[in-house]
């Protein structure tokens, strides 16, 4: 399998970025409001900015294969806030880092050939070796009614631990997510 690299999204990505996100597959478990296209942009423009949109913490990194972009995952660091579902404070990591990501393959002609998994995996790898070495703990948390991902991300090393209800200021307020955690060993 040919390798897989990593880079932050830049203004280059936003046209095939923003179309994966309207995509039906996409849109049906992922945030494509204006808010999320805004705070992207923000991102891709250096967060010169302040940004309501979970506070500007998300970073987005896309993944390619042959210079070809076919995957965004975005990452923010998880600390201890006591808003936090029990179930996000009892897995904080108590030796380095804790990141929480969201992942999808938006690029529908890398449907397929087994890149789920290997993605998560190579991207946790470089996300330990080139940004942050602390980095132990990873969350996932996909929506309950999306078995598929469940079954990538598990198979990626993420072990599920339960389900919580979405709270707070996100569009997926109110739905049931999956809980999956992957702690690495230092």
């Amino acid at each position: 399998m040919k390798s897989i690299r990593f880079e932050k999204a830049s203004f280059k990505h936003k046209q095939a970025l923003f179309k994966w996100l309207e995509e039906p597959f996409v849109r049906e478990f992922w945030d494509n409001s204006p808010a999320h296209k805004e705070d992207i942009q923000n991102f891709m423009n250096g967060r010169k900015v302040p940004s309501d949109y979970f506070k500007g913490q998300f970073v987005y990194w896309l993944g390619f294969i042959d210079d070809q972009p076919y995957s965004l995952i975005m990452t923010i660091k998880e600390v201890f806030d006591e808003e936090l579902p029990q179930i996000i404070k009892q897995h904080l990591s108590k030796t380095g880092s804790t990141y929480a990501l969201d992942y999808m393959i938006g690029n529908k002609e890398f449907f397929g050939r087994g890149l789920g998994a290997k993605t998560l995996e190579d991207f946790i790898a470089f996300f330990q070796r080139e940004v942050d070495s602390t980095a132990d703990t990873f969350f996932i948390d996909p929506d309950v009614n999306n078995s598929r991902a469940k079954h990538v991300y598990e198979k990626a090393g993420f072990e599920y631990v339960g389900d919580f209800l979405v709270e707070g200021e996100s569009v997926f307020k109110g739905s049931s997510s999956h809980f999956l955690v992957k702690k690495l060993k230092r």
